[in-house]
């Protein structure tokens, strides 16, 4: 099972820990931040009031796995974003319940009608996952992100509080 609690300041230097390069940081947070991730740069992400941010938390051992966060948008949508899995428990097919836990809270706490996405195009596990998810994607919403010699494509997906309460995925 899943839970969703605040990220609070004692939990820095655990999301510190977990992103160990570059490429790791831009993956979750596209430009948002910059590498080294830092306590101030933390400190200023807690303080935005459009960003909800989370610790994952598998239960019933009450061990964080994870970190998320929904930023509003003020449209009646939101976005997921800064969505991490610590590595050492990926591939446990967590990745739908922590989904569903976040659309459940943007759609029954924060009253959005629309969550969006972006994840890049070589994540193909997390593209089956968000589809699977019932997330569409949307083709005219691309981004592209360099680093170094390479360019990377975000894709931005969406979903609806209709499909998802569709999808009976509670």
């Amino acid at each position: 099972m899943i839970e969703l609690t605040p990220f609070q300041l004692k939990d820095f230097d655990r999301l510190m820990g977990w992103i160990d390069s570059k490429e790791l940081l831009i993956t979750i947070a596209g430009n948002v931040w910059s590498y080294p991730l830092s306590v101030e740069q933390l400190q200023v992400y807690l303080e935005d009031s459009k960003s909800y941010s989370f610790n994952i938390v598998e239960t019933p051992h009450d061990l964080v796995i994870g970190h998320a966060e929904i930023i509003l948008a003020g449209d009646g949508s939101c976005k997921i974003d800064k969505l991490l899995v610590d590595p050492s428990h990926r591939g446990r097919g967590l990745c739908p319940p922590v989904i569903n836990r976040l659309l459940i809270y943007a759609f029954d706490k924060l009253r959005v009608h629309t969550v969006e996405l972006n994840v890049f195009d070589w994540n193909t596990a997390g593209i089956r996952c968000y589809e699977r998810s019932g997330f569409s994607f949307n083709p005219e919403k691309k981004q592209l992100f360099s680093l170094e010699d390479k360019t990377w494509t975000a894709i931005n997906m969406s979903i609806t509080k209709d499909k998802f309460l569709s999808m009976d995925a509670r």
